[in-house]
């Protein structure tokens, strides 16, 4: 608890310094701005929802300023960590895109349950677009036979409504199962904010962490687009003869940075990467056309393409990853497909009720 308040203050306080310090959009970048808003009025019309596009600019350059200077501090004060290793690793998808069976509910969100040697996991909390009770989480849970019981500890990826059970909770900066808030008892929390929720003391873990055998937060990394910025942790978890399996809520941290960060923490091979990528290349399914407004490392007028797509995968490639299990809530069938055929029997397409295992 010392130590995680300690991490809080000096993250403030960074925070603080960094963002006293103004930046601004060169008239060049503004200039750009202007022609992209002039040739697509849907995006003129969304930015303008948020704020004045200029305002919005200026305070996305400081945001980006303040998180490049927290990550440059990490990475250069950061250490190696021993985590162990879990001999078991296991994940069920409790809420994503597809599903196994009519009797289980897809959605626009993420959970899942992670069960290695010491603990069982719920990871994010799903969307819950209808505000129903039970959630389509609480019903997948129910029809996969997982109770509240069975869970050890909680951690959440990030705020975002789509994993912390809704926006209600996500404007509350809270989180919840269902449509109200059920009782949780002591069950411990892994927050990337301070957060808050009746009766419990949610952990905040800017910093990384382990949180069992085998497991831990590789912290959090923020990541700012052009109209918020986004702060995200992913786990990483040592399976025995395996190495590092990173499960990610929607990898807005970047997959390069999540390699960069996974690569200081630990002196295991990676393996694996399991959840949400973000990305939304073209549309599709649930892929709407809001979606390409929100893509990591882009502004809202620039689009991805097979290029940035393929450079992520080799990314992965150049670390000997052998095994993607990769998200339909966030990313679009093209880039699915890439993914694909790039990993062949390495990879899986996350389902609702199809366990993934190691062994």
């Amino acid at each position: 608890m010392k130590l995680s308040l300690i991490a809080l203050f000096v993250s403030i306080s960074l925070m603080t310094a960094f963002g006293q310090q103004k930046h601004f959009a060169t008239q060049a970048e503004l200039d750009e701005m202007t022609r992209a808003l002039e040739a697509d009025t849907s995006l003129a019309k969304f930015i303008g929802w948020h704020d004045d596009p200029e305002t919005l600019y200026h305070n996305y350059k400081t945001n980006q300023h303040m998180a490049d200077s927290i990550w440059r501090s990490d990475q250069a004060t950061l250490s190696r960590m021993d985590i162990g290793e879990t001999e078991t690793f296991e994940l069920i998808p409790l809420i994503d895109w597809f599903t196994d069976s009519d009797s289980l509910q897809g959605e626009n969100g993420v959970s899942y349950l992670i069960k290695t040697d010491e603990a069982t996991i719920l990871f994010d909390m799903g969307l819950n677009p209808m505000a129903m009770h039970p959630s389509p989480l609480l019903h997948n849970m129910k029809k996969l036979g997982v109770s509240m019981d069975s869970i050890d500890l909680v951690v959440l990826s990030h705020t975002h409504a789509d994993h912390v059970g809704g926006p209600e909770w996500s404007m509350k900066n809270t989180f919840s199962l269902s449509n109200y808030q059920i009782q949780l008892d002591d069950l411990p929390v892994y927050t990337p904010k301070p957060m808050t929720y009746p009766g419990l003391s949610p952990q905040y873990t800017p910093k990384p962490a382990k949180m069992a055998k085998g497991v831990a937060t590789i912290g959090v990394i923020n990541n700012p687009i052009f109209l918020n910025n986004i702060a995200e942790q992913a786990l990483a978890i040592n399976v025995k003869g395996k190495g590092l399996v990173i499960i990610s809520g929607c990898g807005h941290q970047s997959i390069e940075k999540i390699v960069q960060r996974t690569d200081l923490l630990f002196d295991k091979p990676m393996h694996g990467m399991i959840g949400g990528f973000h990305f939304p290349m073209t549309e599709s399914r649930n892929i709407t056309w809001i979606y390409k407004y929100f893509v990591v490392n882009k502004m809202p007028w620039e689009r991805l393409s097979d290029e940035d797509i393929n450079y992520n995968i080799g990314l992965l490639k150049n670390k000997g990853v052998e095994f993607i299990g990769f998200s339909g809530h966030d990313s679009c069938d093209r880039s699915l497909s890439l993914f694909e055929a790039a990993f062949g029997e390495g990879f899986t397409r996350i389902v609702v009720g199809q366990t993934i295992s190691l062994h």
